[in-house]
């Protein structure tokens, strides 16, 4: 089995920063690190981490799984429904890729199989949710977010307060703005603003879009 990653340098340091387990079959997986998709040759997975601000991939990833590869992209807010048939989503959200739970989503069974090998030689579990805009963490840790704007615009108290407040409150290694900062507050209001479609709980808050509007 051969990997290659699609990924800047701040994600391959992240996702290298969690220490794999060493395993019997760990000698099986060479990866590979590159910049774009063109560069592909005869991996057998492609893991695309820059595929949501980089969706011009596509015609590269839909040549390499011709191929016979097995595509996976970060698409947290598209669906399978939006992508070519037999790519694999994955949470790929800055402070997710150091975490030993990978959530993932769509494929076949075969390449579902090959995926969660190489995940389980990287001393990770992969975790197969419902293909769902979100996925579970995202939408928690959005909804999470959303709650700390509605609480700032009330006047509750300040974003360092309320940072505090959940890190000593629920042990949480970061507090709801550090969150925001860390994912990109754009990205946390397309998630809000595309599950308030069908669920209004999810509205964004008027002080976040009015911060992603001044940006």
């Amino acid at each position: 089995m051969t990997v290659a990653w699609i990924a800047r340098d701040e994600q391959k340091h992240e996702w290298c920063s969690f220490p794999p387990s060493l395993n019997e079959q760990s000698a099986i997986v060479s990866e590979t690190w590159l910049t774009h998709p063109e560069s592909l040759s005869d991996q057998t997975i492609c893991i695309d981490l820059s595929f949501e601000e980089q969706p011009e991939h596509l015609a590269s990833l839909e040549k390499f799984q011709q191929q016979g590869g097995i595509v996976v992209v970060a698409a947290t807010i598209k669906t399978c429904m939006d992508l070519p048939s037999g790519f694999i989503r994955v949470n790929a959200w800055p402070g997710f890729l150091n975490k030993p739970c990978v959530e993932l989503a769509g494929g076949t069974q075969t390449a579902q199989e090959q995926v969660a090998l190489f995940l389980k030689n990287s001393g990770r579990t992969p975790e197969w949710v419902m293909d769902q805009a979100g996925f579970i963490g995202p939408r928690v840790i959005a909804c999470i977010i959303n709650e700390a704007y509605l609480a700032l615009q009330e006047g509750v108290s300040t974003k360092d307060q309320i940072d505090l407040a959940m890190q000593l409150g629920t042990n949480y290694p970061n507090g709801p703005f550090v969150w925001a900062e860390k994912i990109g507050i754009k990205k946390v209001l397309l998630l809000l603003t595309a599950l308030s479609a069908e669920l209004p709980k999810y509205k964004p808050a008027a002080m976040l879009c009015e911060e992603v509007n001044s940006l």
